[in-house]
């Protein structure tokens, strides 16, 4: 009997569990003193909990509740175990808040006490931790009063299982939360994604949108698809709250490429086949230039009129032609879609003043107009608006002339009288000399060959001088003309201004020329006529009158 007993003891005490000083169990309140609570955690007895070691957070327990405790001491010769709830509660938080401190995860904690000069400490659900001032983060007032049992987030920045040390922040959390939200707002950007934000500023180069609280940049290229030097002021403004597409959202780089023209297709595609050339169009002045102007066909969307292309007539600016904000009508006139370029015309959306230009300006018929250009070939004279004919340098005068500024000047107006119109040429000769007689034709009237004119030398040339008869007629005195004797160069017996008489030995009415001679005279005259000729007053020359006189005294 007494063998089958301490079999049965045996068995019992196989049951039992084994433990070790640290070892973290659970078990179920069984009873209590005034100074402990009796545990069963399935020991061969009950372990004892004193009140001192229950867990900071509760100052009591019940029979039959479930505790989770931590064993401090075991006597094994009377067969009892101390265990502690405190203990194990410290354990398992130390463990908890470690983790949080390794994986950067927040954990909350309320202030109950000022450190002066230094921070405060926080109750992070039973372990103490320390919160310089400087970690207390911006939003929040730093006065304990106010600080005094709130609870807030933190971040553990310091952390010492075996000193009991942590220290917290609040700064070091909100940061790691703008990061989390950072991560979360540039996972969810993908190109192609359509966000709203709001316009934070606009500079030369751009506007910045705030998408979630991070700024992104809407490129000057991307906001519409004209070319824009900057963005266009008054569409525009800070605080404005604009549909954006993302181009790209790079995390590392903080940068996010935002497009506002991207939202709709790009207007320029199939562009020639909207406005074909030849095809009149309706659209708006956007933009007048020195070299003409830009006119919007549709939203994004602008065609040049060059300067030549406005009006038929010869504007000094364009914009003696048109203002911004006109409405006109124009001609397409080439389509190139890949340059992004419409070349317009303005002035072939009017009649051509050019049709019927023949039967307007016939040959002869006397005109007026005012003279808008001054050349060296010659000078432009405005008939009517897009119509100018041109008085050529030959045409001005019927003396010499040497430029046309030395008889017009731009402003002038004046009459002349039309040679030719040709309106496939589109060009008018006109002429201001045919107003008058042609003098050659007078001189003709007056002289022929054989008489002795007077005149004053002009030129001197080496094959001889030319001699102006008549203010617009010239004779040429050969320099075998000049004198009996053999001279090499006009200039031994002449000189300019020098005031002659010589005899017409020629006249070319095809080419208009006068042939004259001085030795004619010399070789046909008489004694008489030697002495009255030098002695006609004011008619002395300087070598060829001595020779006159030597002449008479032979």
């Amino acid at each position: 009997m007494a063998e089958r007993i301490r079999m049965e003891d045996a068995l019992d005490l196989s049951d039992v569990r084994v433990f070790a000083r640290g070892d973290t169990v659970k078990g179920v309140v069984v009873g209590e003193t005034d100074t402990e609570y009796l545990v069963d955690i399935g020991y061969k007895s009950e372990a004892i909990l004193r009140r001192t070691e229950l867990a900071p957070f509760r100052e009591k327990v019940e029979e039959g509740e479930e505790l989770e405790v931590l064993v401090t001491y075991i006597d094994e010769e009377n067969g009892t175990v101390f265990v502690s709830e405190k203990q194990a509660f410290f354990n398992r938080r130390f463990a908890e808040l470690e983790q949080a401190y390794r994986n950067r995860i927040p954990v909350k904690g309320k202030i109950y006490e000022e450190v002066k000069g230094a921070g405060y400490n926080v109750n992070l659900d039973g372990i103490k931790a320390f919160l310089p001032g400087s970690h207390l983060g911006p939003g929040i007032s730093g006065k304990f009063e106010r600080l005094k049992g709130k609870e807030l987030n933190f971040l553990i920045i310091e952390f010492s299982r075996r000193n009991r040390n942590i220290v917290v922040s609040r700064k070091e959390y909100l940061r790691y939360m703008e990061e989390k939200k950072k991560d979360e707002l540039f996972a969810s950007l993908g190109p192609g994604k359509i966000i709203e934000g709001k316009i934070k500023s606009i500079v030369d180069f751009g506007i910045f949108v705030d998408v979630g609280g991070v700024d992104g940049l809407v490129h000057r290229t991307e906001i519409c698809w004209k070319d824009i030097p900057v963005p266009p002021p008054g569409k525009f403004r800070v605080g404005q709250r604009i549909q954006v597409m993302v181009l790209e959202a790079n995390r590392e780089e903080e940068r996010i490429s935002l497009s506002i023209k991207r939202l709709r297709e790009d207007p320029w595609n199939g562009i020639a086949e909207r406005y074909p050339v030849g095809s009149r169009v309706k659209g708006k002045v956007v933009s007048v230039t020195d070299f003409g102007a830009f006119v919007e066909l549709e939203e994004d969307v602008e065609g040049l009129v060059h300067v030549s292309e406005l009006t038929w007539g010869r504007p000094k600016h364009p914009k003696e032609v048109v203002q911004e904000g006109d409405e006109v009508e124009v001609v397409v006139l080439g389509v190139d879609e890949e340059r992004r370029r419409i070349s317009l015309s303005l002035r072939r959306a009017l009649p051509d003043p050019w049709e019927d230009v023949e039967h307007r300006y016939p040959h002869g018929a006397l005109v007026e107009g005012k003279v808008t250009k001054i050349t060296d070939f010659g000078a432009f004279v405005e008939l009517e608006e897009g119509i100018e004919g041109l008085i050529h340098v030959s045409e001005l005068s019927w003396e010499r002339v040497n430029h046309p500024s030395e008889v017009l000047k731009e402003g002038d107006h004046v009459k002349a009288i039309v040679l030719k119109a040709s309106s496939k040429e589109r060009k008018i000769s006109l002429s201001l000399k045919a107003l008058s007689k042609d003098p050659w034709e007078e001189f003709l009237e007056r002289y022929s060959v054989g008489d002795v004119v007077q005149g004053t030398v002009s030129q001197l040339k080496e094959f001889g001088a030319f001699v102006k008869i008549t203010p617009t007629v010239e004779g040429l005195v050969h320099v075998s003309e000049i004198a009996e004797e053999r001279i090499t160069h006009p200039s031994e017996v002449l000189k300019v201004g020098q005031e002659v008489t010589a005899k017409i030995i020629g006249i070319n009415e095809a080419k208009r020329q006068v042939r004259l001679s001085i030795k004619k005279l010399q070789e046909e005259a008489t004694k008489e006529d030697r002495e009255a000729y030098i002695a006609q007053p004011g008619r002395e020359t300087i070598k060829l009158a001595e020779r006159l006189r030597e002449l008479a005294q032979e």
